[in-house]
């Protein structure tokens, strides 16, 4: 049996889960969030992609991200993910997969379904119990939107 072809199609932002592997909480240290944060900023650079929300999970991820330039998604997040998966190695001093290998990703058809996405999103921590309110919890774009936003990820502006 071949490999599953992921379809990709172009003028669509995604929303995007990837779980660490085994699902271990990696993202529960500070200096974790932000690493995989710079590695997202980064790449944001140099693929050409925008970053509409995020949230990052105890050990998984959820952005929403829309490929503007060359780059595919799939390619997208190999970079990201490879990227941060070498600094966390070498950071935590281990060896081994960091991530799992895939992703989920769902084509966001219209504004109705970017705010939906938005929102679930913004409100896994507080489904997840891990704050009681969303100005509780550091690492999600909800800051960005209904506050004020102190970490390295630029949102960009929606263009829908």
């Amino acid at each position: 049996m071949g490999r599953m072809r992921r379809h990709f199609e172009k003028g669509y932002s995604y929303f995007v889960t990837t779980v660490a592997q085994e699902r271990r909480s990696i993202f529960t240290d500070e200096k974790m969030c932000k690493l995989l944060l710079i590695s997202i900023e980064y790449f944001k650079l140099i693929l050409d992609y925008k970053i509409y929300a995020y949230c990052i999970m105890p050990d998984h991820l959820h952005l929403i991200l829309h490929p503007c330039g060359k780059y595919e998604l799939s390619y997208i997040m190999q970079m990201i993910k490879g990227s941060f998966a070498r600094k966390f190695n070498k950071m935590s001093n281990l060896t081994g997969h960091v991530w799992q290998k895939r992703f989920y990703d769902e084509a966001i058809r219209d504004e109705i379904m970017l705010m939906q996405k938005m929102e679930y999103i913004h409100n896994n921590p507080i489904r997840k119990n891990l704050a009681i309110s969303h100005v509780d919890y550091p690492y999600s774009s909800y800051h960005h939107y209904f506050g004020n936003n102190k970490n390295v990820l630029g949102i960009d502006p929606i263009d829908y």
